[in-house]
């Protein structure tokens, strides 16, 4: 009874191992010296649709080949046959039905005692769906490349020490020099020719500040004016490890810019001949200040009347606080005059129908400071009842959390005026048209002011608003 019990427990054994090969997750095969296949599992036979009885000893592997994978198989089964292993072969074997399987093929080879290769131990693993993947991915990084090389601007990937990982089509165009002869170089010896970072570089900023920087210069190799913006790329702990560095040639906004004030100039020189009186002086200096701010005014329709709607605001909103006259009649000039630096902007980005780049939004940021700029050297402005101007027009965009521009001013640190003309302004542009939306209307308006009142807003001057239009109702 033991024997036969013995005997009972080997031949379930056996019956366990025989339907883990059949039904293994992996196809099986065997083949002979001849590619002859010898024996199959099941798994096998379902993954190519085949009967045992049309495989076993009646066909070779070759049968099932594609002309590339017959010269795979014609170039690697005679040196696996000595070598007596090979690994992850990939080649597509033929299903009954016609298709193509793609398979992972790793084997073992059988010999008898004198070393005589008898037979393959083959995996045959399907791997359609990772070649579906590998498709798929490198379709997406195909399509990320030509993104990447078709940006009409400068982009670079830097690794953590400035070395070049990888650059654009337009980089290579800049400089005149192929891809592939910039990857691991300096992004400074590359731009700028030089051994080490230039002063105030971007990059270096960006690493102790650890958010994007943006930087305005002149690069002389080039004969370029750039905006220059370096982010950085953090990992899972908030270390650095790349950076992406973009470059826009602004050389033609540049010159026009320089145009601008080299009339700008002109201007001045031609006030500083006339010979009037002084009534007749601030006349023709005030007819000049709005014939310029209409043409400021005049670059988009969808900013035409804007500085002398804003400038009646923002006198109401001061009779209302009770200002004095000396600050009234500063606040006109500073409120007619607020957005004069927009005149170095291109239209283009004034009239654009859709949502500002980072890069175009950055400009349309500076205006205040070029205002302050393109007014300084006017010697009216320098008068003891219009010293504040200049602070007044560059303040204009600073909001009571200090979360405005150019300086992130806050609460009392913004002038007064500056504070008014930011009230009068806003309310403006939300109950004009713009390109990219029609108005909102006046209502909706009033509820941001009162909404945002004490954090963007000034809450006084808001008040005062607020009292204006209710008594125009």
């Amino acid at each position: 009874m033991n024997e036969e019990k013995k005997l009972s427990n080997s031949i379930e054994e056996l019956e366990e191992y025989r339907d883990f090969y059949e039904n293994a997750p992996d196809g099986i095969h065997s083949i002979g010296p001849d590619g002859t296949i010898l024996e199959v599992n099941t798994t096998w036979l379902k993954m190519l649709g085949y009967e045992r009885d049309e495989i076993i000893g009646k066909m070779k592997l070759t049968d099932l080949l594609t002309d590339d994978g017959l010269k795979t198989f014609q170039d690697t089964f005679p040196e696996f046959k000595k070598k007596g292993s090979i690994e992850n072969l990939e080649y597509d074997l033929k299903k009954k039905d016609g298709t193509l399987l793609p398979v992972l093929v790793n084997a073992t080879a059988i010999y008898d005692e004198k070393r005589n290769f008898l037979k393959s131990r083959s995996i045959v693993r399907d791997i359609s769906a990772r070649i579906s993947y590998r498709k798929k991915l490198e379709h997406s990084i195909e399509e990320w490349r030509a993104t990447f090389d078709s940006m009409p601007y400068g982009v670079l990937l830097l690794d953590k020490e400035f070395n070049i990982i990888r650059a654009n089509n337009y980089i290579s165009t800049l400089i005149g020099t192929p891809i592939n002869a910039v990857i691991g170089k300096k992004c400074y010896k590359l731009i700028h020719g030089i051994d080490k970072p230039i002063e105030n570089c971007l990059l270096i900023r960006a690493r102790t500040t650890l958010k994007t920087e943006t930087f305005e210069y002149y690069e002389p190799r080039l004969n370029k004016h750039f905006m220059a913006c370096s982010t950085p790329i953090l990992d899972k702990e908030g270390v650095i490890k790349s950076y992406v560095h973009a470059l826009v040639d602004i050389t033609d906004m540049k010159d026009k810019e320089n145009k601008i004030i080299e009339s700008h100039n002109a201007f001045l020189n031609m006030l500083k001949d006339l010979d009037f009186s002084y009534r007749e002086l601030k006349k023709l200096y005030e007819g000049l200040i709005y014939s310029f701010v209409n043409a400021i005014d005049a670059k988009s329709t969808w900013t035409k009347g804007h500085s002398v709607r804003v400038t009646n605001y923002a006198l109401a909103i001061a009779k209302e606080m009770g200002l004095k006259d000396k600050d009234i009649e500063t606040l006109r000039t500073s409120a007619i005059l607020h957005d004069i630096g927009k005149i170095g902007i291109y239209g283009v980005i004034l009239d654009k129908p859709g949502k500002l780049t980072a890069e175009e939004f950055d400009l349309v940021k500076m205006h205040p400071v070029k205002g302050e700029e393109i007014l300084m050297p006017i010697g009216q402005l320098q008068l003891s009842k219009l010293q504040n101007l200049l602070a007044i027009i560059r303040s204009h965009h600073e909001r009571i959390d200090g979360k405005g521009y150019p300086d992130g001013l806050k609460g009392d640190e913004i002038p007064l005026l500056s504070r008014i003309i930011f009230v009068a302004d806003s309310f403006d542009s939300m109950t004009s048209d713009r390109p990219y939306r029609p108005t909102p209307g006046k209502e909706y308006a009033i509820s941001e002011l009162k909404r945002y009142s004490g954090t963007q807003f000034d809450p006084e001057a808001v008040e005062a608003f607020l009292r204006v239009l209710g008594k125009s109702q």
